[in-house]
C-alpha cells in the first residue's frame, strides 16, 4: 500500500454511513422496537424526551429507507466533506439532523406522525414530495438547518491577493470568524 489515507478525504462520511448501518442492525436485533430507540414521537418529546430529536436521525423504518439515505449520504457526503473539511462537514450534518428532527422543530410543530431517518441530515429528497407518509416538514427543516449552518460556518472563500509566484490567496469570510473573532489564515491555490 502507498502511505495514503484509506478514507481518501471521506472519513466522516464513512463513519456516518457505518453508524446508520450499525443502528439499523441494532434495530433488527431488538425486533424493530423503533419507538424504544428514539423515533420522533411528539407526545414523548412533550414529556421531556428531547434526545429523540437527534436520535431519530440514526433510525430507519426499513431496509429501503436505510439504503436510500445511505446512497444519498454517499453521493453528496464526500464532496461536501472534502470541500468544507471534516469539522464543518460534521457541524452541518448534525445541525441539519437536529434541525430535521428539531426541524424536528419543524417536524415536531407541523407533522404529528412519528418519524425517523437520516434524510433531513442528508438534505431531504425530492421523492418525499411525491409520496404519502413522508415527513416533508423534517426534510424542509433539514434543508433550512443545513443552509443556515453552511452560511454561518462556511467555507466562504474570497480572493484576497496574488502572491509573487502567481498563486492566488484566498481567505475564508464565513460569518463565524467575525462573530467569534477567530484568526484566519489565507489559503493558496494556483
Amino acid at each position: 500500500m502507498s502511505g495514503k489515507d484509506p478514507f481518501n478525504g471521506r472519513k466522516w462520511t464513512e463513519i456516518l454511513l457505518a453508524a446508520n448501518v450499525l443502528f439499523y442492525i441494532a434495530q433488527l436485533a431488538t425486533q424493530g422496537k423503533l419507538l424504544l430507540w428514539g423515533a420522533k414521537i411528539n407526545s414523548l418529546i412533550e414529556k421531556g424526551q428531547l434526545w429523540r430529536l437527534a436520535m431519530s436521525s440514526f433510525l430507519h423504518a426499513n431496509t429501503g429507507h436505510l439504503l436510500v439515505n445511505c446512497y444519498s449520504l454517499n453521493s453528496v457526503g464526500p464532496t461536501v466533506e472534502s470541500f468544507s473539511g471534516p469539522r464543518r462537514f460534521l457541524a452541518v450534518y448534525f445541525i441539519s439532523a437536529i434541525y430535521k428532527k428539531s426541524g424536528s422543530a419543524m417536524s415536531y410543530w407541523f407533522c404529528r406522525m412519528p418519524s425517523e431517518g437520516a434524510s433531513g441530515a442528508i438534505f431531504g429528497l425530492v421523492i418525499g414530495l411525491l409520496s404519502t407518509g413522508i415527513d416533508n416538514w423534517g426534510h424542509l427543516g433539514g434543508l433550512v438547518g443545513g443552509v443556515a449552518a453552511s452560511w454561518f460556518i462556511g467555507p466562504a472563500w474570497k480572493h484576497e491577493s496574488t502572491s509573487r509566484d502567481g498563486r492566488r490567496l484566498f481567505i475564508d469570510t464565513a460569518p463565524m470568524y467575525k462573530l467569534f473573532k477567530i484568526k484566519r489564515v489565507p489559503k493558496q491555490w494556483k
